[in-house]
């Protein structure tokens, strides 16, 4: 579709009785977000600017209008709402509309609307609510092309129907309000069904008698409109052929529906004249009256209200964007931000625009308007020229980036840090004259002085944290330097003594025992490195010789001083486990202590290791470690595996079950724990075996 004009979309005017409504009723008090709906859907350019901020998806199909526009007003600041309202009654940006003129175009889009909802009805199509958004929005590239247009008035006054009307500006403009007005609500995201609808509501209802039933539907509500002002024959039997409904019905449908529009903007105050529900295009022609409202108070206002919509700074970044497009009328800027340590402007990267950082602009640069902006203190724009990328290719291809080809660049400043604020503008656009600057300046300051205090706070959490991360390492290098020693001097002994032995028995345990101490002081190494918990070595085990080593070596020391009997059941034949044997003895170890400590004098643990066992379509081994203890507590077996909770009443307790479940989790394993008060433990170890080669 040719476009040769491009204007900002959302910079239409709202009916000042609208926004009017929509500021009381905000200002009356906490007015719930359903109240407020009902005032946004009474005014169809109201709705689109809404819907700019958060177009459609595909999870809001089906959902009513006023739901929709329901959960978007609660997602926009109060504060922004009513700068929002206040805007649309101190300045409209072209002022090519006559109040009247514009009063005849709202009221006749929301007749269409409720004819749309009653037709669909009436005919039985499942989503009436789709038909009243299409002829909510069916005629906004009529007021569009009223406020843009070049000499619109013209072809207005020139136009002999509507489809004449259409004609000429297809001529003129390249597209039609019809067409203009689908692309609108395209960028609102409504569904190809309501943007087709829209596009061919005014076609001869010969060529839609085929179309989909939406179509249909708004082109005889748009008959029905013509037909409530020309009493024409053919407007009417033009609707009963698109709706298969009888001329007597539809004219009683038509009255219904002309009475229900009284209530429907009572609370607008407005007189609803019968020419004002018919065709707008005629009554637009050649009016003159003016009703500007332009006072220092509603200024000041405004400014306060745009201002109050940044308190939170975790919020302020979605707001400056609603507030973009509600009060400025542009598309969401993104920031650049001078660097602290070069005299450059450097990208802020967000979700849509990753990767912008990469962008560093040179301050003195001469030919950037992002750093004549910054420089000046003042607006600066980029046009791109005919023959890129110009005299500077990085605003060029910022341009790109941002699908425009035009930049619109606010500067900023504020106690943490300045930079410039750069707003996708096409080069043909107007951004605005009168409060728009200031307005601009006012919303970019507010919304980047929490931006940056977000940013400074979160710099600073950061900050924090490293030094805090470096204390600990120093302190946990300090531990290790400092255990090492000790560890040094007791394995030297342990080789002296292990000299003089001739016992075959005890120079085996003691090289049992310099095995374990070298894989303290592994572990102690490892801890300051902040490297994984996983300790390094082989990536297989020999299951059954380490449970035999661990039991000469603790046996004594942990269960046979207590009258405890500990019990191996192994076959030497077992296959390899796929798990480093440090991390096997740590989580036997744990096992073994915790056991050792809740089984009685006379008690006995009993640990026994078979393979043959398919875990989800995996050979494994299964490793049972049972005692027969006091149980556990159903509530502590709930939090046995997990980190901080309390399992043991010790210094230091509660963090060696979580341990063995990293380390086992880690190869891909599984730990149980079956337990009940009064009658023991079962842990059961899922294992996968290693791979054979």
């Amino acid at each position: 579709m040719r476009r040769p004009l491009a204007v900002p979309t959302s910079r239409l005017p709202a009916l000042r009785e609208t926004a009017a409504a929509l500021l009381r009723v905000l200002s009356a008090g906490e007015a719930s977000s359903h109240e407020i709906a009902r005032v946004i859907i009474l005014d169809p350019v109201l709705v689109f600017e809404l819907f700019l901020t958060a177009p459609l998806g595909k999870t809001d199909l089906g959902i009513p209008l006023l739901e929709l526009v329901a959960g978007r007003v609660q997602r926009v600041d109060t504060g922004l709402l009513q700068a929002w309202s206040l805007r649309h009654l101190i300045q409209q940006p072209q002022q090519r509309v006559s109040p009247r003129a514009h009063r005849h175009h709202t009221l006749h889009s929301l007749f269409v609307a409720d004819l749309a909802a009653n037709l669909a009805r009436e005919m039985g199509y499942p989503y009436p609510d789709e038909a009243a958004s299409a002829g909510l929005l069916h005629d906004l590239g009529l007021l569009w092309l009223s406020e843009y247009g070049d000499a619109y008035a013209k072809v207005l006054a020139d136009a002999i129907d509507e489809r004449s009307l259409s004609a000429a500006e297809w001529e003129r403009y390249g597209l039609d309000h019809a067409e203009l007005s689908s692309d609108l609500a395209g960028r609102c995201g409504f569904p190809p069904g309501i943007v087709d609808a829209i596009a061919l509501h005014q076609a001869e209802p010969d060529s839609v008698d085929t179309a989909h039933p939406l179509v249909r539907i708004l082109a005889a509500a748009e008959e029905l409109a013509s037909y409530r002002g020309s009493q024409s024959a053919a407007s009417l039997e033009g609707a009963s052929r698109l709706t298969k409904i009888e001329g007597s019905l539809l004219v009683s449908l038509l009255a219904d529906t002309t009475r229900g529009m009284q209530d429907k903007v009572k609370g607008l105050d407005i007189v609803v004249e019968p020419t004002m529900l018919t065709l707008p295009w005629a009554a637009a022609a050649g009016e003159s009256e003016r009703d500007v409202i332009d006072s220092s108070i509603a200024r000041t206002a405004l400014t306060a209200f745009a201002r109050s919509a940044f308190v939170d700074a975790a919020t302020a970044r979605a707001n400056f964007d609603a507030a973009t497009r509600l009060l400025l009328g542009l598309d969401a800027p993104v920031l650049f931000v001078r660097s602290v340590c070069d005299d450059v402007l450097v990208g802020a990267t967000t979700l849509t625009h990753p990767g912008l950082e990469q962008i560093q602009i040179a301050i003195r640069d001469e030919h950037s308007a992002l750093a004549e902006a910054y420089r000046s203190g003042a607006e600066a724009r980029y046009q791109s020229g005919p023959r890129p990328p110009g005299r500077c290719a990085v605003d060029w291809q910022l341009a790109r980036w941002l699908d425009s080809d035009g930049l619109l660049c606010v500067p900023w400043q504020n106690s943490h840090e300045s930079g410039v604020a750069v707003f996708p503008c096409s080069s043909t656009e107007m951004p605005g004259t009168g409060i728009e600057p200031g307005l601009r300046k006012t919303v970019t300051d507010a919304a980047t002085a929490r931006i940056s205090e977000r940013r400074a706070d979160d710099q600073m959490r950061l900050d924090l944290e490293e030094s805090i991360a470096r204390r600990y390492v120093d302190h946990a290098r300090r531990i290790a330097h400092e255990a090492s020693n000790p560890l040094t001097v007791i394995k030297t002994y342990l080789g002296l003594i292990d000299e003089r032995l001739e016992d075959p028995t005890l120079k085996e345990q003691l090289g049992l025992l310099s095995e374990e101490l070298d894989r303290v002081g592994a572990l102690v190494r490892k801890a300051s490195d902040f490297t994984s918990i996983t300790p390094s070595g082989p990536a297989h085990s020999g299951v059954a010789e380490i449970l035999h080593d661990l039991r000469a070596l603790y046996g004594e020391a942990l269960f046979a001083r207590k009258g405890i009997n500990f019990e191996l059941r192994t076959s030497p034949n077992l296959p390899a486990a796929a798990i480093p044997p440090d991390a096997l003895k740590q989580v036997f170890l744990n096992l073994f202590k915790n056991a050792a400590e809740a089984i009685p004098e006379g008690g006995k643990l009993t640990v026994s290791a078979v393979a043959g066992i398919n875990a989800n379509g995996s050979p494994c081994m299964e490793i049972r470690i049972v005692d027969n203890g006091p149980g556990l507590a159903p509530e502590r077996v709930e939090t046995l595996f997990t980190a901080g909770a309390r399992n043991s009443d010790k210094p230091g307790g509660g963090v060696g079950l979580p341990l063995v479940r990293e380390l086992v989790a880690a190869v891909g394993g599984t730990i149980l724990c079956r337990s009940q008060p009064g009658s023991g433990t079962v842990f059961q170890i899922f294992m996968p075996l290693a791979a054979t080669h």
